[in-house]
């Protein structure tokens, strides 16, 4: 069944790379025109040690700013610094001084006793204090963003059920321990028309679009019945016609009382041919069923039977 664009495009001059990389980011690179780049959204999508990092450098940099600073205008307008004692003992004090009056801490002993000190001071407790506000705010936006951490196998493939109908297979559970309920699920064949280098996009019927709940893993399943775009095709043909499996994920947050979205592609060289997977949950002894996440990419040879 042929579907128009999802979004993605359909025309190009030439081959372009997969569209969905694994983290869900899409393969587009903007040039020209405004500069929209939002830096709320990229502080709160970013990855938590380069976020952590970040913080810390800005922290680091406005406070040995702020000591040059109050260097340049003599440790005599800081009465209770011992000075001279070297350039780096002095620059530690005024270092030391600048972290507390950022935070806000105060301790007393040291005090600007200028005018120009004590402007320098002021401004630094404003610029501390909006400091705190702007990193209290993206923290509070990266908790409580909901995402959806499902976890796809890491390769999709070609098996075939107990009548011998081959089908395409790819396998999905949820990292978290919080529940997701009504997850739909919608999957499109990207290929390429080999005369225009278009991009042609066919929706995959799925053996079961929708669960109400999702405890374990689900294992999403295209039949390759003659009306699937993928019947008689082999893998040297899903390389030729550069195939991609576009995966759209959609459920409810019962957490956050909010819908949740994930999305990821299969390459043609990330398709296994003549495989299954391994059962990846267990019955405990106490009757418990055990999801083992680490199973979620096993896949094993097809029996000759």
């Amino acid at each position: 069944m042929r579907t128009l664009d999802p979004g993605i495009g359909e025309k190009f001059s030439r081959r372009t790379k997969r569209a969905i990389n694994h983290d869900g980011s899409f393969n587009v690179r903007r040039r020209g025109g405004p500069h929209r780049h939002d830096p709320y959204q990229w502080l709160t999508r970013m990855d938590w040690w380069p976020f952590i990092g970040l913080l810390v450098l800005f922290f680091s940099v406005l406070n040995v700013v702020f000591a040059l600073i109050y260097l340049a205008l003599g440790l005599e307008s800081l009465p209770g610094v011992m000075a001279p004692r070297g350039w780096w003992q002095d620059f530690l004090s005024a270092l030391f001084f600048s972290i507390q009056t950022f935070t806000s801490v105060g301790y007393g002993h040291v005090y600007p006793a200028t005018n120009g000190s004590g402007f320098v001071s002021s401004m630094e407790a404003l610029v501390g204090v909006l400091s705190f506000a702007l990193a209290t705010g993206l923290l509070y936006g990266r908790f409580s963003r909901p995402t959806a951490r499902i976890y796809f196998s890491r390769t999709a493939i070609i098996s075939r059920r107990a009548d011998g109908t081959p089908c395409l297979q790819f396998r999905i559970a949820n990292q978290r321990a919080n529940v997701l309920i009504d997850l739909q699920a919608r999957v499109l064949l990207k290929s390429v028309n080999e005369t225009t280098n278009d991009q042609t996009y066919a929706l995959l019927p799925l053996e079961r679009n929708a669960i109400s709940f999702f405890p374990l893993s689900w294992t999403l399943v295209h039949d390759i019945t003659p009306d699937s775009p993928l019947h008689g095709l082999q893998p040297a043909d899903y390389a030729r016609l550069d195939v991609e499996i576009i995966v759209q994920l959609k459920g409810y947050d019962d957490t956050f009382a909010q819908d949740v979205h994930a999305r990821n592609s299969y390459t043609h060289d990330e398709i296994e041919w003549h495989r299954r997977f391994v059962r990846a949950y267990e019955v405990d002894d106490d009757g418990i069923a055990v999801l083992d996440l680490d199973q979620l990419h096993t896949t094993e040879a097809l029996s000759n039977g």
